[in-house]
């Protein structure tokens, strides 16, 4: 983390909006200012326990180092790697960190069924 949080706008894979309180210049340095919440927007949740974000890895060339950010929209996911294949280094102020690796979002869907096990009711 190297700066300061602020709320972005993150899209899930299936296209429904939530607010996502994130490391700002790590984010900045992936999206841009695209995503950003404003005292405008209409979103009132933030993202649910069972969507993990995507994200893309940055690292130094030395490897020492890796940042993740969380990538906004599916869009700029699929494009990643021809669009931003090296970020400005947010902590260093100098130099470019690579992108070293894709994580894709992942959602846990709810099952409609109970442990098995008898707790004295008929559902």
């Amino acid at each position: 983390m190297a700066g300061s949080k602020k709320y972005f706008v993150y899209t899930t894979d299936s296209a429904v909006e939530f607010a996502a309180l994130l490391d700002e210049s790590n984010t900045e340095a992936v999206n841009g200012t695209t995503g950003d919440y404003t005292s405008t927007t209409a979103i009132e949740f933030t993202i649910p326990k069972n969507v993990r974000p995507r994200k893309a890895v940055y690292a130094n060339a030395a490897g020492t180092r890796k940042i993740s950010c969380t990538v906004l929209t599916q869009d700029a996911y699929t494009t990643i790697q021809t669009d931003k294949p090296t970020i400005p280094d947010p902590i260093a102020g100098s130099g470019t960190l690579a992108l070293v690796q894709k994580i894709p979002e992942r959602v846990t869907i709810p099952i409609a069924a109970d442990t098995g096990l008898n707790d004295g009711d008929d559902t």
